[in-house]
């Protein structure tokens, strides 16, 4: 626009040449009278240059100052934006935000501001007269020195007066203000929070950069000047020589310039005609007189019905009006944004300039008025800013390459990620992120699939600067000109390290045992299963081997589960150095060790377990004063393609294991399918019978012990116990029995035999229940995690006549342990139904105290091993108080088994332990016994 506008001064300064030519005759005679004239023209036109170049300045200044008022209001306005949600609120004090998202805020709002000539924006609120900062942004220059970074509640010490009186009457004001950052024009902006709180988002420009802006367009305009000036030494130099000469020549000079006047004239018609901009002419009156064809397209009306309107009578738009007035009263008027044309209707993002026109003297005579229809292009720009916002705040990296790799562009993502910084690595390829862990065939697939035009996923292990590995999960694509060819590409990058070092962690906790950080049961039998699949198809052999460890119940026994779990860990350290890289260690649990040794003849494999034997010999596992020889027994059976299945593969090797330390332990026994004497030295097996037996004929029995409070009066509870009639009509513990229900996976059964007539004869007997707190029943590990029998717990519970708050429920820790998940959703349904659970046995675990605040229980039995000696053993009691305190603490109460003797009692009592059973208050009676007990107990 102002090339036009300087364009229709150089058209009526050689207006002014030409009129001035033709109307002289050049005469000898008349020339010297003529120069007089020509220096009064020159000295004219000086004049009237520096009033433009003046007028001019003093309009840009202007201009200027309205561009920056405007940047400064639109920052301040978008401050607020870029904080987190609700970040002003009623109530602020310091400490609300943390460090961190001080910094997170303080990042963001340098980020918004380093495209721009802004070069702060902020936050201010004010509280008993002191004005403090709430956010902030800094230069790179304090970013780099680490200065500035922590702006929440920060005093504003030497704040402008002024800076007051926005916050007394809520009005915007532009000030210029001297502080401790510099000397800055900026705009105070007054706020109020949904919430009602009042604050002030400001934005600041240096002054010194106004100055700069304004200086530089003074320079253009004085090289305006001298290029107008330079036009007069061709006329001076001319006649200050000879002016005969000069006249003449003059006269051949304007002739010819008039020639190429009306050539130019006809040539600048061509161009506004045909101009990619509309332009149009209106006088004084604001009446049309001229336009060309882009304006009659713009507008949407033919030419005809456009040329003469009025424009001050016809337009309805306010901010065009005023723009045409500015022109009218000799300013050039400006006006963007959307507008619909009177005439044509026509709806468009409108871009219009109207600039004054004045005759010879100086007398305003109308404008020439420039319309440009830029609809696409804003729509374009808004979407390219659109995009360009979302990249850079894009949570993934962005990564865009050319061709061979080189990147060409990065987001503040990929440098938070990698820490590599833009600047870094500009211009290199993606190889300087290659770990060297990532294999080439990843690569290959890589350029072969973005190569044939696809998109590629997959993932990275890659390095960052520091040198730290990370992986990434990315997606690059192609991006292909108009013509499909590829020309870059884009890759979005997804730092997964921490999902997957979780991953990892969950997988790995899934599939090995936390003790000894060998397979567990359920991986090892995946493994095996896969082998005897492969030995099906390639006809392999392979050895399976059970390993048990002799008297592991006297290390426990004498020396604590503690003392247990350290040896275990220590024995398989032993046997995992015997073996090679690709055979598998599994620990299924207990005293228990599976091995499968691949690729292995049997011979191969009894050799090593020898090994593993004679070294046992010399072993000597020391827990503080004992020390004990460690000494296993072991089963082997082969895995070929005549290896039915892996359950059948584990229940032979497990057999031949049984039968070695039946036949005096330490020793290998071979699984032969032939051999009748290891089913008949098995004992489990005879049990296993007995128990099938005892269901099929209903010959189990409910047995109850008491349990009686401590601490207070109330009623007391039983704990349900479970006895077997032998056919001979012997009562049979369950110690006897139940080590082979859980070996054969019979537990369940026993379970729901012993939940469905506890829950029959508690209906049966409701009434005569008045005296009793609950009942507890025992549930095995196995049980744990049977949907089935968790249903028919539920739906005995909700159809039968009991109260849920009169059934407790007993689970092992170490059950609850090895089946945390199953537990955790078996406790929680029944507990939603009122049931109320006792986690038994704690303390006997490694990692007891770990497990427990996973486990939603509502008392803890303590474990009888620690109960007994709590008189005579000082580590005992100190370990009762422990798990009682660490119990109550959590809001659980706790229960002492195996309490012997009254002495015992009172001091669990004086300990602040709840609940108290064992043989000094009752033995184990039949369940109909309790029924004749009525009074309420306290100790």
């Amino acid at each position: 626009m102002q090339d036009s506008y300087h364009l229709g001064i150089h058209t009526r300064f050689r207006q002014k040449n030409q009129n001035f030519c033709c109307n002289s005759t050049y005469t000898p005679i008349m020339t010297f009278k003529t120069t007089n004239k020509v220096y009064l023209a020159v000295l004219i036109y000086i004049v009237w240059v520096v009033l433009y170049v003046v007028w001019d300045y003093s309009h840009e200044h202007e201009r200027i100052y309205q561009q920056i008022d405007n940047d400064l209001i639109s920052s301040a306005v978008a401050t607020p934006l870029i904080l987190p949600k609700h970040f002003h609120h009623k109530g602020m004090q310091p400490g609300d935000v943390m460090p961190e998202e001080d910094l997170d805020n303080t990042l963001k709002l340098s980020r918004f501001v380093r495209s721009s000539n802004i070069i702060y924006v902020y936050t201010l609120i004010k509280e008993d007269d002191t004005i403090f900062f709430t956010s902030s942004s800094s230069t790179v220059t304090e970013l780099q020195a680490g200065k500035n970074l922590y702006n929440y509640f920060l005093p504003y010490d030497d704040a402008d007066p002024r800076i007051n009186l926005v916050f007394a009457d809520q009005k915007q004001r532009f000030l210029e203000i001297t502080d401790a950052w510099g000397h800055f024009r900026s705009v105070f902006i007054p706020r109020t929070s949904p919430d009602g709180l009042q604050y002030i988002t400001a934005a600041d420009i240096e002054i010194s950069q106004i100055q700069t802006q304004l200086n530089q367009r003074l320079i253009q305009q004085i090289g305006v000047t001298v290029i107008f000036l330079l036009f007069l030494l061709p006329i001076l130099w001319t006649f200050s020589s000879a002016q005969r000469r000069w006249a003449k020549d003059l006269e051949a000079s304007v002739r010819e310039r008039t020639e190429e006047l009306h050539s130019s004239k006809a040539f600048l018609s061509s161009i506004i005609e045909h101009s990619p901009v509309g332009f149009f002419h209106y006088d004084q009156h604001g009446t049309i007189s001229m336009i060309n064809q882009r304006f009659t397209d713009i507008i949407g009306a033919p030419s005809d019905s456009i040329v003469g309107i009025n424009l001050l009578e016809k337009l309805t738009n306010e901010d065009v009006i005023d723009a045409l007035n500015e022109s009218l009263q000799g300013d050039v008027g400006y006006f963007e944004g959307p507008y619909v044309s009177i005439m044509g209707h026509r709806s468009m993002h409108l871009i219009a300039e109207f600039v004054p026109l004045r005759d010879k003297m100086g007398v305003l005579n109308g404008g020439v008025g420039v319309f440009n229809d830029v609809t696409e292009q804003q729509a374009t720009t808004d979407t390219l800013k659109k995009l360009s916002r979302a990249v850079e705040q894009s949570p993934s990296a962005v990564v865009i390459t050319d061709l061979n790799g080189n990147i060409e562009y990065v987001n503040p993502r990929f440098t938070d990620i990698t820490g590599y910084t833009a600047d870094e690595v500009m211009g290199k390829t993606s190889r300087l992120l290659n770990s060297g862990e990532t294999s080439k065939e990843v690569y290959h697939d890589l350029w072969k699939t973005l190569l044939s035009g696809q998109e590629w996923r997959g993932v990275f292990h890659n390095k960052k600067k520091s040198g730290e590995l990370y992986w990434t999960e990315e997606i690059i694509s192609p991006i292909t000109n108009n013509l499909g060819q590829i020309t870059h590409f884009v890759a979005l990058q997804e730092d997964v390290t921490e999902a997957r070092r979780i991953s990892d962690e969950i997988d790995f906790q899934t599939t090995h045992d936390p003790l000894t950080g060998l397979l567990n049961r359920q991986q090892f039998e995946n493994e095996l299963a896969q082998t005897i699949e492969h030995a099906h198809q390639h006809h392999s052999h392979h050895v399976l081997c059970f390993i048990d460890i002799d008297q592991f119940k006297i290390i426990n026994d004498t020396c604590g589960h503690m003392a247990g779990d350290d040896m275990l860990r220590q024995l398989s350290n032993l046997i995992r150095d015997k073996l090679r890289s690709h055979d598998i260690f599994a620990r299924p649990g207990g005293d228990e060790f599976l091995l499968l040794l691949k690729n292995a003849s049997l011979a191969r494999a009894e050799h090593i377990i020898q090994v593993i034997m004679t070294d046992l010999k010399q072993f000597r596992f020391q827990w503080e004063d004992h020390n004990f020889t460690v000494e296993i027994s072991a089963g082997l059976t082969i895995i070929d393609q005549n290896t039915d299945s892996a359950v059948g593969a584990l229940q032979d090797v497990d057999t031949a294991c049984y039968t070695a330390k039946d036949a005096g332990r330490n020793r290998i026994h071979i699984y032969n399918d032939q051999d009748e004497q290891q089913l008949i030295r098995k004992g489990y097996i005879q049990w296993a019978s007995e128990i099938h037996r005892a269901l099929d004929e209903n010959a189990f029995r409910l047995y109850a012990q008491p349990i009686v409070p401590l601490q207070k009066e109330q009623k007391i509870g039983y704990e349900i116990l479970l006895r077997l009639l032998s056919e001979q009509g012997e009562i049979i513990a369950p110690d006897a029995f139940l080590p082979a229900a859980e070996r054969y996976n019979i537990a369940p059964q026993i379970d729901r035999w012993v939940i469905r007539n506890s829950l029959q004869w508690m209906a049966k007997n409701i009434d005569n229940l008045e005296h009793i707190s609950s009942l507890a029943i025992n549930l095995s590990g196995q049980s744990l995690g049977d949907d089935a029998l968790l249903g028919f717990i539920i739906r005995s519970i909700q159809q039968g006549p009991v109260p849920a708050h009169m059934i407790k429920f007993e689970i092992t820790e170490t059950a609850a342990i090895a089946n945390l998940k199953n537990a955790q959703i078996f406790i929680r349904s029944l507990k939603n139904l009122g049931c109320r659970f006792a986690l038994d046995d704690f303390g006997s675990g490694l990692s007891s105290f770990a497990y427990l605040k996973n486990l939603p229980v509502d008392l803890l039995k303590i474990d009888g091993m620690f109960v007994r000696n709590i008189l005579i053993d000082p580590i005992d009691e100190a370990m009762v108080r422990s798990i009682n305190e660490v119990g109550h603490i959590m809001g659980m109460e706790t229960i002492a088994e195996f309490v012997e003797t009254d002495a015992m009692m009172e001091r669990l009592k004086t300990m602040g332990v709840d609940y108290a059973q064992g043989y000094a208050i009752s033995r184990p009676v039949p369940i109909d016994t309790i029924l004749e007990s009525t009074a309420l107990t306290t100790v």
